[in-house]
């Protein structure tokens, strides 16, 4: 079981130059959930994830791990409790799976960083936990886009930190793909503890998946808290502009929203 690590945002402003993406924001990701971030396109949520993985220098406020400002923690303490995967991640040229994915245990590494049995052993778990493992010796760059995606949320995994961020893991991924990276999340958190916090497009998927949802518009956050307390047919609305009817998923008894369109039409009664 992981260390149960904190990870939370004051005040946080955030902006690209002169535009302001986010202001006075607060939030914090549940120890041991797992968290989804939905919203519409440019609504901040990759931004904010960036920012609660040190890629980003608040305009204003403050991003805290375990209390403490991250922009004063050192890198390799980061690291150590923090795992990123950001949306469109780029390999060094010609690099191997394996060693991409052995990237990963740099920070379980000392100072001299000598390889041991524990790195072997981290890397090959997360190798065959997605499924990468024929690929082992093979060019991340000939490599097909949900092969990439598989091999970079490999390095995600072995680097084994208490909390795990990532933005649209399922991209480039076929539905197969999409809900097995997604059961491996989930058996991340249950087994291991691991803090996740995930921003996915499909609103039906983090229904089923996530503890805690968080629904953001414009920078700011419209509501949090369990699938099925907050997601309802005006949040839907409200948040992405769109006419719904929300049921309980046949598979799951999760909210599952059914969209009408932003101009749905009802049929005309029988007989008409």
């Amino acid at each position: 079981m992981s260390s149960p690590h904190t990870l939370e945002t004051r005040g946080l402003g955030l902006g690209y130059g002169e535009r302001e993406i986010i202001s006075g924001l607060d939030v914090v990701l549940p120890p041991g959930r797992f968290t989804v971030v939905v919203g519409p396109n440019a609504c901040g949520k990759s931004t904010l994830l960036r920012a609660m993985a040190r890629l980003l220098t608040p305009t204003a406020g403050t991003v805290l791990l375990d209390g403490h400002d991250i922009h004063t923690t050192s890198t390799k303490q980061v690291a150590a409790c923090l795992g990123m995967l950001p949306q469109s991640p780029v390999a060094p040229d010609a690099i191997t799976v394996a060693d991409l994915v052995g990237r990963g245990r740099y920070p379980h590494q000392g100072w001299f960083r000598r390889w041991t049995k524990a790195d072997d052993e981290g890397v090959a778990a997360a190798m065959l936990a997605t499924d990468v493992m024929e690929l082992a010796d093979r060019s991340v760059d000939e490599l097909s886009g949900g092969q990439r995606q598989r091999v970079w949320i490999a390095m995600a995994l072995a680097q084994e930190t208490g909390i795990l961020l990532l933005d649209e893991p399922t991209t480039y991924l076929d539905i197969s793909h999409q809900l097995d990276v997604l059961d491996l999340l989930t058996d991340l958190n249950r087994e291991r503890g691991v803090t996740l916090a995930v921003v996915l497009h499909d609103l039906n998927l983090a229904c089923r998946y996530a503890d805690h949802l968080i629904a953001m518009k414009d920078g700011r956050v419209v509501a949090e808290g369990a699938p099925s307390a907050i997601v309802t047919e005006s949040l839907v609305r409200e948040v992405f502009g769109l006419r719904s009817t929300v049921i309980p998923d046949p598979g799951s008894g999760t909210p599952m929203v059914v969209p009408l369109g932003r101009h749905h039409i009802s049929a005309a009664p029988t007989g008409q």
